[in-house]
């Protein structure tokens, strides 16, 4: 198990489970120790810990009652409470507070490695429940809304299971909501309320605030536009919490993620399968993706986006293809791909509300996003590492 945290005091107690994690070597007892909840906080912070191990001696109800806000607010991380003493009342404050095992230290040596096994194996099949996709944009009018909603569509087609939906469409674009504007929906909840609110997200939730307006597709729309500016600043690691529910529900997740913060952009491409990032052939455009395409790079080491150049037309650019991959720094084995500028199909689903495959079935647009569905597809979902199917996309 990687990155577990301890929280105690106590020589003994990190003795105990600095030995009893010797084998697998993933526990440094100089730098995975916190001393106090607080500088716990801190470094649950600064990236993703599957597991902390909270030694709650010295003041049992005190750091029980701590753990509720961070469980809370780190919902991806599993607390497992240790204690000299096993006492019933402690044992269901702990549970109420968010901890998810409650282990004497007296038996750390036998039974801490088949607690941090289960919940490593409970974590692997969450992330094999489902894949996330995100789209970026490196401006407005690029066309990322288009490519998200008829990328699930083309998804949910391919799905046998004709009898639940198999596609959810996440809108993360708190300026504009245009995912509700092309579907034509009118909700009062929507994926900011989920992440508001004060309890956990499930999937019950999750199934009961998404809008159906297709066979097989869903949609978590944004209401920001319609409460005139009073949302507040969006949480990365909360984005990040809902869509691994969404995960579990759906078998295709795709998020459209325009003008985010950093934070929050990678938060959500660390556990995303696939990353595709949209721009013009502009000057601005491109230099946008370039910045993004840099700070990705520095934040999630290893991160696979596939660019994807929308509304392309062989004879209306002034900037070439070969110039926009010298522009975007691409290496000679990254493609570049390319959404055709079919204006008068996508200009008729959009006024009807529909798909690409019921309005203009032979577009060329359409055939493009056909060609990334069947990519898509086709190779394999484990999620090995940050939009790893865009890395081998790329080469395709």
């Amino acid at each position: 198990m990687r990155n577990v945290l301890l929280m105690s005091n106590e020589a003994a107690t990190v003795a105990a489970v600095a030995a009893a994690m010797e084998y697998n070597g993933q526990f440094d007892a100089k730098k995975d120790v916190c001393g106090s909840i607080e500088d716990l906080a801190r470094r649950l912070e600064h990236g993703d810990t599957p597991v902390v191990l909270v030694d709650i001696d010295g003041d049992p109800e005190g750091t029980i009652a701590a753990i509720e806000p961070l469980s809370r607010r780190f919902g991806g991380t599993r607390f497992v409470v240790l204690s000299a003493v096993l006492q019933a009342d402690l044992l269901l404050l702990a549970m109420r507070s968010g901890a998810h095992n409650f282990l004497q230290k007296r038996v750390i040596a036998q039974d801490l490695a088949g607690i941090l096994n289960r919940i490593a194996a409970s974590r692997q099949a969450r992330q094999k429940s489902g894949s996330l996709v995100t789209v970026l944009s490196a401006g407005g009018g690029c066309g990322a809304t288009t490519l998200v909603v008829n990328l699930a569509n083309e998804l949910a087609l391919q799905s046998k299971d004709t009898t639940t939906a198999s596609s959810l469409v996440v809108d993360l674009d708190c300026t504009y909501g245009a995912v509700a504007s092309y579907l034509g929906l009118d909700g009062a909840f929507g994926i900011l309320d989920l992440m508001n609110r004060d309890g956990p997200v499930d999937a019950q939730l999750i199934r009961s605030t998404a809008l159906s307006r297709w066979p097989g597709t869903e949609a978590l729309i944004n209401t920001a536009p319609s409460r005139m500016g009073q949302v507040g600043a969006l949480d990365g690691r909360r984005i990040a919490q809902t869509l691994q529910i969404c995960r579990s529900v759906y078998r295709w997740t795709i998020v459209d993620a325009p003008r985010l913060p950093l934070a929050c952009t990678s938060e959500i491409v660390r556990q995303s399968n696939a990353v595709f990032l949209l721009a013009q052939l502009t000057i601005k455009d491109l230099r946008a993706a370039r910045q993004m395409l840099d700070a990705l790079s520095r934040s999630v080491p290893g991160v696979g986006v596939r660019v994807l150049i929308g509304r392309y037309h062989r004879r209306r650019h002034l900037i070439t293809l070969a110039q926009a991959r010298e522009t975007l720094g691409l290496s000679e084995g990254q493609t570049l791909g390319c959404l055709n500028n079919d204006y008068a199909a996508i200009s008729q689903a959009v006024n009807l509300g529909k798909p690409l495959a019921e309005v203009a079935r032979r577009s060329a647009l359409r055939r493009d996003v056909q060609a990334l569905t069947d990519e898509l597809a086709q190779v394999d979902q484990e999620p090995e590492q940050p939009g790893h199917l865009a890395m081998k996309l790329q080469s395709a």
